[in-house]
């Protein structure tokens, strides 16, 4: 699955001088007189410590390995709100992460899009169509073992400047997290984000296609990452010249669409052509297909076009289906970085009558018995496994870029 092109073969080289420095510090240690030792590095860059453990073995080749798994929307309706309060006042949202947790933990790098804005409780909690959260759900976002948050999201101006600067206030309780696509500055917002783990160095770029009509104060359009293919370029162009392998997360598409419309697949073609390895979606509010593309300057990229909700109270059945997505990053000095496997696993978001007990889980630990009291019944009609599976089939059945997981 490897890239085969002049930019693949300058990610090879950057891959090449980091296996030379690994191992020049693993002979100097040799002659020292130690015939294996552990390393440790720390990439103080706000997202990862990383502990690894370098051998001398000079008949096998070092291969590093990096996983990486997103999921959509974390769409906090106001059903949520209510359904995570204490009886003390307090809000815990813990429950909503608590199935999927082993998941996002077992990672390397775990993604999940903030579709609502973390206003907090001074801007008043609402939901549709103008959404602010409560803080607390960045919070069990955290806990639940999510290394990068998305924020470049349509709802990124729902509360305006105040929104996002309290949103990024806020997500400095958490260094460890990697917030993309929300920015204090200019100087943020041409700045291109990387994160180092495993011996692989990612570029991690996050753009929105809307703010749903709503625009920046004047001269601070650097607020949100939006869709513009001169900055796209200049980013594309920046990561190239700096990281093993670029990853973009895009907020984009056609509402409720089950596959990728023309704008998508334009664009995905068009970052892929300047050096997207890796592009993972959502917006949709559904489930989209994943494909590789190739371009003809020799650009590889796979497509993840949507990964549909992973959390919301909407109304219809397809809606409470979404996806996992799961890649392994691979890099060693023959191949360069690459993108060793790639699979698919459908989620459901389940409710009861009353809109409470909120929780997401892997669609094949669901069962019927808890289908027969979702509260979508009332709205879309009677629900079980099989309808929630067929919804994700009909997309994923017959796709061949990426393994699905039932």
């Amino acid at each position: 699955m490897e890239r085969n092109s002049a930019r693949a073969e300058l990610k090879r080289q950057n891959t090449i001088k980091r296996i030379v420095l690994a191992c020049s510090v693993v002979i100097v240690v040799v002659l020292a007189g130690i015939g294996t030792t552990k390393l440790t590095h720390h990439f103080d860059n706000g997202s990862a410590q990383v502990s690894q453990t370098v051998k001398t073995n000079k008949k096998k080749q070092q291969t590093n390995e990096l996983s990486l798994v997103m999921v959509g929307d974390n769409l906090i309706h106001m059903p949520l709100i209510s359904d995570a309060q204490e009886e003390n006042g307090s809000l815990n949202f813990g429950g909503l992460y608590a199935e999927m947790a082993s998941y996002f933990q077992a990672a390397d790098l775990s993604v999940i899009v903030q579709e609502t804005i973390l206003g907090g409780k001074s801007l008043g909690y609402s939901g549709y169509p103008l959404f602010n959260s409560p803080q607390e759900v960045g919070d069990a976002v955290a806990n639940a073992g999510f290394d990068i948050v998305l924020s470049a999201t349509n709802h990124a101006l729902d509360k305006g400047e105040k929104g996002i600067v309290n949103t990024l206030e806020f997500w400095k309780k958490h260094p460890g997290v990697t917030v993309l696509g929300l920015n204090q500055s200019q100087e943020d917002y041409d700045a291109v984000k990387y994160i180092e783990k495993n011996g692989i160095k990612l570029a991690v770029l996050n753009y929105t296609d809307s703010t749903n009509g709503i625009s920046p104060p004047k001269s601070k359009e650097y607020l949100v990452n939006k869709v513009n293919r001169d900055k796209i370029e200049k980013d594309l162009h920046t990561a190239e010249e700096n990281a093993d392998f670029t990853v973009v997360f895009m907020h984009w598409g056609t509402e409720y669409r089950f596959s990728a419309d023309d704008g998508q697949k334009d664009l995905a073609h068009f970052m892929t052509e300047r050096g997207a390895d890796l592009i993972m979606g959502s917006h949709p509010h559904v489930v989209e297909p994943a494909e590789w593309i190739e371009t003809e300057n020799g650009g590889k990229a796979l497509v993840f076009y949507s990964l549909g909700n992973y959390v919301s109270r909407q109304k219809e059945a397809a809606n409470l289906v979404g996806a996992m997505g799961k890649v392994k990053i691979c890099s060693n000095e023959e191949r360069g970085t690459y993108i060793d496997s790639a699979s698919v696993m459908p989620t459901v978001t389940h409710y009861n009558a009353n809109s409470r007990e909120f929780r997401v889980y892997p669609l094949k630990d669901y069962t019927d018995e808890l289908a027969e009291k979702h509260g979508v019944a009332q709205y879309d009609g009677k629900v079980s496994v099989d309808r929630f599976k067929k919804v994700f089939d009909d997309v994923f059945g017959d796709c061949t870029a990426v393994t699905v997981e039932n």
